[in-house]
């Protein structure tokens, strides 16, 4: 059985040999990796079951400044894969001169070609930023809270045009062997929904249906990122049809009440603390909690075994190996 196989059933909620796993790194974190192995090619030998290719892309304006696709200028002088926005474009509920972006097909291409290549992996597109995110890091995300009550045809539009890029991208995946379109979005806090379960249901539920169809009906799996707390609306995921839900972080579930609620339906991916477990356990209690947390969400099938997010650069070494260590040795 190889990497795609497993992931295959455990997406069935059979049991599998192994619990299937994925080591996710910040590119700083990769770098450094690279140096500890001396290796440029040892994330191949990870054993990870999932292949990864991102539809961001970013043009460099300076050491500290990128710009991506639809504009948006970030600085990277904090640590991190993407840094914060610099300025807004949309400063008024009104697109002015604005125009939206059309996919980057022939880039879109060359990532799909190289992801349809590891055909034992299980090969994910990822199209992250993809509808909140988005939104507020054209408009803020105070401006878009406000929106969703004051400005509701102006933040309807926004998302909707926001939805037509997405689907557009959708399209030419499909014509390429992907399993999976994985859509990140952010909508959690430590504690509830950032809009609260009303709004999320008015404005992003009607738009995800629209984004998760596209990708049904083109033969794909789909899977969603989310950090924080989306509990409130996890039945409303179920019922839109998702595969998938990353990131599922023990400071926030109960795993086990979770697992139980939801786990004959969906697949949970990740689960391995970034926020405490990974940056301020020791290797052998990272060890523990990992072997206890698989335990209980690896039971028949639907899961994923992965850090909440891509490890960041507060990680020391040894922890990262001692996650592989349980990860490979099953």
């Amino acid at each position: 059985m190889n990497e795609r196989e497993r992931v295959l059933k455990a997406l069935r909620h059979e049991e599998t040999d192994i619990i299937p796993f994925h080591l996710d790194l910040t590119n700083q974190v990769h770098e450094r990796l690279v140096k500890y192995y001396g290796d440029e090619a040892f994330f191949e030998k990870t054993g990870s079951h999932l292949a990864q290719e991102r539809n961001e892309s970013f043009v460099t304006l300076s050491p500290t400044t990128v710009k991506d696709m639809f504009g948006v200028v970030w600085n990277k002088e904090q640590e991190g894969d993407f840094g914060v926005v610099q300025d807004y474009i949309l400063k008024e509920a009104e697109f002015g001169d604005y125009v939206f972006p059309v996919p980057d097909e022939k880039l879109i291409r060359e990532k799909c070609e190289r992801l349809q290549l590891q055909k034992d992996k299980f090969r994910m597109y990822i199209i992250g930023f993809s509808l909140f995110e988005r939104a507020w890091t054209l408009r803020s995300m105070p401006e878009v809270l406000v929106d969703f009550l004051i400005n509701k045809e102006f933040v309807g539009e926004l998302l909707d045009r926001i939805v037509e890029y997405n689907l557009a991208v959708v399209d030419i995946v499909a014509e390429y062997n992907i399993d999976c379109i994985f859509y990140g979005d952010d909508w959690g806090q430590q504690k509830g929904l950032i809009m609260g379960p009303d709004l999320w249901r008015e404005f992003i539920k009607p738009r995800l249906k629209k984004m998760y169809d596209r990708a049904k009906d083109k033969g794909m799996y789909v899977a969603q990122h989310s950090c924080g707390d989306i509990s409130e609306v996890f039945s409303d995921l179920i019922e839109l049809g998702l595969d998938i839900y990353n990131t599922f972080q023990p400071e926030i579930y109960d795993i086990a009440k979770m697992k139980s609620l939801y786990g004959d339906k969906i697949t949970f991916y990740g689960g391995i603390s970034t926020q405490r477990l990974l940056p301020n356990g020791t290797p052998e209690e990272v060890k523990a909690e990992m072997k206890k947390l698989m335990s209980i969400l690896g039971e028949k099938g639907g899961y994923i075994a992965a850090p909440t997010h891509a490890m960041p650069n507060d990680i020391p070494t040894e922890n990262i190996m001692a996650f592989l260590e349980v990860a490979q040795n099953q």
